[in-house]
């Protein structure tokens, strides 16, 4: 999706989904606007980093916000329902009318779990 993510991880008994989504977010943010910086000739480069800037009032040592300050989160005991997740993850952008077919979102875990095709997104599969 364009302005948020969706993520089905299975973390071990040791990990802390806060922190791993505090890690992800805080590498992805620093890869955006690192990309942003770099490509300001392209107008909607400049565009997107007045977007993400924050005001002069926020007392923050960041001057950017990429990501929300919360993610919404929730555990999925079933298999039915990892299967719902998961086929509402795929067919979220064909919802969204951006692609027509879910392996069409080249974002998407989709081929990965329908082709076996990592090429694009190489990812572990859920056990």
């Amino acid at each position: 999706m364009p302005e948020h993510f969706q993520l089905l991880l299975w973390p071990s008994e040791q990990a802390n989904p806060s922190q791993i989504m505090r890690r992800l977010e805080g590498r992805t943010a620093k890869f955006i606007l690192k990309n942003l910086r770099q490509n300001r000739q392209h107008p909607w480069c400049e565009k997107t980093l007045g977007r993400l800037k924050l005001p002069a009032t926020v007392h923050d040592e960041a001057h950017y916000r990429v990501w929300q300050r919360r993610f919404y989160d929730g555990n999925v005991w079933s298999e039915k329902k990892r299967l719902e997740k998961l086929n509402y993850t795929h067919n979220n952008p064909v919802m969204r009318g951006l692609v027509n077919e879910p392996g069409d979102w080249p974002w998407s875990s989709w081929r990965f779990y329908f082709l076996e095709d990592a090429s694009i997104l190489p990812m572990d599969p859920l056990p």
